[in-house]
């Protein structure tokens, strides 16, 4: 079974996914359920997602919704995860859907579950926030192996889907919205900003809402019942995003937009729209893969713009999708739709996924440690530990 993987959306630069042309890939003699690494924090995870309706706004993408609708997820310590399920990476007709697109085998290839166990109460007050944009294409699960792990050390995190710009997003009512957005050549990347600029307000949206969970209100479209503790969990004083792609875009221009945000992690992004011309005053930190560097050099202007904290990394080895859990799904996929080492390095880069997964988790984590906490040395000098990144600027 010789198949070739491709990145969803090659022609754009803020493109993520996966498809494999041909024929549907059938199921092989050993089929592979992919795993997501143990996050390596003290405590249990929790997790719930929210069904959140914005009645302010149309929605400019998705014609069955006459107000935009989100789909965004919880997840954060718990100490009593007993008798809750464990989340799928992907609920069930999202998975489906994903299937289809990528001419996967569900009998060939498991998408993984999650460590974190669905409605669990949540463990602690006032904790640190952190917001998740995902890519061009991609789904609010597509960082979940970095979100756990900010999650098992404390961290309220908050994934985002964006509904018509995400590739498939499933709701109570079991619909399921896919990608309806076009990809452009990075050529063509300044047409992007618009639609950055829905992917803000639904942030915005987004923060607003937290703020009620915090007062114990519900603001589920359904009225769903919420985990026990969510009231006064959250320390909105304290509250930072990371994106990758075009979710590296969005909270940088999140950031310009909306003084709740306190400091932002761009994945391997571009910066578009206002935000490139006006610059930043408060933490910027841009970790960029080897081979995707042609839209990341248009920020060179923006670099002098910054005039807080800022710091510009580069992972030796490291591919565009290297800062997801995708090289996960590739890796471990592999030998059973038949990629070939060659192909594997085409796709995930010189840099085996566990090691991705590890520079990925750690930098985020010590960005938000320190800004947010107050804490950490990591991000003071190159590591010994990570010394595939490489410190581009300060």
């Amino acid at each position: 079974m010789n198949r070739t993987l491709l990145i969803r959306g090659v022609a754009s630069a803020v493109a993520v996914g996966l498809l494999l042309t041909g024929p549907a890939v059938q199921a092989a003699s050993k089929p592979v359920t992919v795993a997501l690494p143990q996050p390596t924090g003290p405590r249990e995870i929790g997790t719930v997602a929210l069904h959140l309706r914005d009645g302010s706004r149309a929605d400019p993408w998705i014609k069955e919704h006459d107000r935009r609708e989100l789909m965004i997820s919880l997840w954060y310590p718990t100490r009593r995860p007993d008798g809750h399920p464990a989340a799928p990476w992907l609920p069930p007709r999202a998975a489906e859907a994903f299937y289809r697109s990528s001419s996967l085998s569900p009998a060939a290839v498991g998408l993984p579950s999650t460590h974190g166990r669905e409605g669990a109460p949540v463990a602690g007050r006032g904790l640190p926030v952190v917001l998740f944009s995902p890519g061009n294409g991609a789904d609010r699960s597509m960082n979940t192996a970095t979100v756990e792990e900010l999650a098992s050390w404390g961290y309220m995190v908050v994934t985002i889907d964006h509904p018509g710009d995400a590739g498939e997003v499933e709701f109570p009512d079991g619909t399921v919205t896919g990608r309806v957005l076009k990809p452009v050549p990075v050529s063509r990347l300044g047409e992007k900003a618009d639609e950055i600029k829905v992917r803000v307000a639904d942030t915005r949206f987004v923060l607003d809402q937290l703020k009620k969970l915090n007062k114990g209100q519900n603001p589920d479209a359904e009225g769903r019942k919420l985990p026990e503790g969510l009231r006064g969990a959250f320390d909105l004083s304290r509250v930072g995003m990371f994106g990758h792609s075009a979710g590296g875009a969005t909270v940088a221009a999140t950031m310009l937009e909306d003084r709740r945000v306190k400091a932002v992690l761009n994945l391997d992004g571009p910066v578009l729209g206002k935000v490139a011309a006006k610059g930043l005053a408060k933490p910027y930190m841009l970790m960029e893969a080897e081979i995707f560097d042609k839209p990341i050099r248009g920020q060179k202007a923006f670099w002098s713009r910054l005039k807080g904290w800022r710091l510009h990394v580069k992972t030796k080895g490291a591919k565009h999708n290297s800062y997801t859990d995708l090289p996960l799904l590739y890796e471990q996929a592999a030998p059973v739709i038949g990629l070939s080492k060659e192909q594997l390095r085409a796709v995930n880069g010189t840099l085996p996924a566990a090691r991705s997964v590890a520079v990925t988790r750690a930098y985020t984590m010590a960005f938000f440690d320190l800004h947010l906490r107050r804490k950490g040395h990591l991000l003071d000098r190159r590591s010994s530990r990570f010394p595939e990144v490489q410190v581009i600027a300060r």
